[in-house]
């Protein structure tokens, strides 16, 4: 009988297991929800066999500019800037379903972040899946190896002479297949492992910045801070202080402390850009700090030493300046160290198509528009054109053609007018 009784017990004991079955299952779904809304981490879960997004959670969106819905169906490495490498870096943490790395991510925007990334396999509803967490490394905080980090982005070659190989530097930012940017990645390859001193010189909009932010992300700095001053924008009161900062009661209006840029950019790259509209007494006070690693906060006496790679740029031809007196020759010589050349865009025109379509696809997804192409007619207009604004009229050009396109094409006509007149 009590055999019997038990037995009928067992119904029962059925309904409490699958309640405690049911009560997992909701605290497993808390969880889930919790993960994703009150994460601070970006929360990405990838299909394992074709390594798309299925899920993500507002703090991806965030990160990576995209809304939830447009992350759905892309991959990963669709957000992976700077060396050409990292995409596999994280490819081979998904293949083995477990690890840690650290790289560059592009926003929608084309801001590059330093992050981290987390990888795990999960089973959810049965089905194999990657739970990916990427976290931004925090400016200035010194890195540390991780598995699965990538200390190289080449790829050898041959170069045409027998048993001799030499590496392809590629950087997704910067967009060509050109041979003079080939020449160009191979200059940014070779001087961004050191901490030499690089000039960067060219006409305005084609790019000098990209190239300085690739110098900096390539190399051993890449985990520090990347720091861009407008030189032009720097008024001669203010250049002291903005470079070097100033301490409470230096000056009228000094009510704090406060880092000047070389402090801000301590460990990692200081960008001086429009170095050529420096003043000459501004010169000098950086001639001292580049050649003694050390300065003095306005209003301060005590010396400050700083550990910072220095990138200058200038649209102007620095060595003229030299000569007509506007630029400082001892100077000039302790930045051009290292020397890269950005070619304007009219001595390039082979990469208008790959820059176009490049841009091309950045509008049409922040525009929500489903342009796919340009006509060949207005591929023709686009590379008979002079291009007096180099890319970043480029950029403009299209951005304006996404705007006015009303289907899935870009016709002639989509383009400003005075290309058509300048063409003519």
């Amino acid at each position: 009988m009590r055999q019997k009784n038990s037995r009928q017990s067992n119904p029962n004991s059925a309904n409490l297991r699958h309640g405690n079955w049911r009560q997992k299952i909701a605290e497993l779904q808390a969880e889930r929800e919790a993960l994703f809304s009150h994460s601070g981490d970006a929360v990405f879960i990838l299909d394992s066999a074709n390594h798309e997004i299925i899920e993500a959670n507002a703090r991806a969106a965030h990160l990576t500019g995209y809304s939830m819905a447009e992350l759905a169906g892309m991959r990963l490495s669709q957000f992976m800037a700077g060396p050409s490498n990292i995409s596999a870096s994280i490819n081979s943490l998904l293949n083995r379903g477990e690890g840690k790395s650290r790289g560059s991510l592009e926003q929608k925007d084309g801001t590059v972040l330093c992050v981290e990334f987390t990888v795990c396999r999960i089973i959810r509803d049965q089905v194999p899946m990657h739970l990916i967490l990427v976290r931004e490394v925090e400016q200035g905080r010194p890195g540390r190896t991780l598995p699965g980090d990538v200390d190289t982005p080449v790829q050898p070659f041959g170069n045409g002479r027998a048993g001799i190989s030499e590496p392809v530097y590629e950087f997704p930012n910067i967009i060509g297949k050109s041979e003079i940017i080939r020449k160009t990645c191979q200059l940014i390859g070779q001087v961004a492992k050191t901490d030499c001193t690089v000039l960067i010189q060219g006409e305005s909009g084609t790019g000098k910045e990209i190239v300085a932010q690739a110098t900096h992300y390539y190399s051993h700095r890449s985990t520090g801070p990347f720091i861009r001053v407008n030189c032009a924008a720097l008024a001669e009161t203010l250049l002291e202080s903005e470079l070097f900062g100033h301490v409470k009661g230096a000056f009228t209006g000094a009510i704090r402390d406060r880092k000047g840029r070389f402090m801000q950019a301590q460990g990692g790259t200081l960008l001086l850009d429009e170095i050529g509209c420096m003043s000459l007494s501004g010169q000098a006070k950086l001639l001292r700090v580049l050649e003694e690693r050390e300065f003095e906060p306005v209003g301060s006496s005590n010396t400050r030493t700083v550990n910072v790679r220095v990138i200058a740029a200038s649209k102007s031809n620095l060595k003229k300046a030299v000569a007509e007196g506007r630029f400082r020759e001892d100077l000039y010589y302790r930045l051009n160290v290292f020397s890269i050349y950005m070619p304007p865009l009219r001595d390039r025109k082979e990469d208008i198509p790959l820059l176009a379509q490049h841009f091309l696809k950045k509008f049409r997804l922040a525009m929500g528009k489903g342009i796919q192409e340009l006509t060949p007619e207005t591929l023709a207009l686009m590379m008979q054109y002079e291009w007096p604004g180099n890319v970043r009229e480029l950029r403009n050009v299209i951005e304006h053609a996404v705007i006015v396109a009303k289907g899935p094409v870009i016709y002639p006509a989509d383009l400003p007018s005075n290309m058509a007149t300048s063409a003519a």
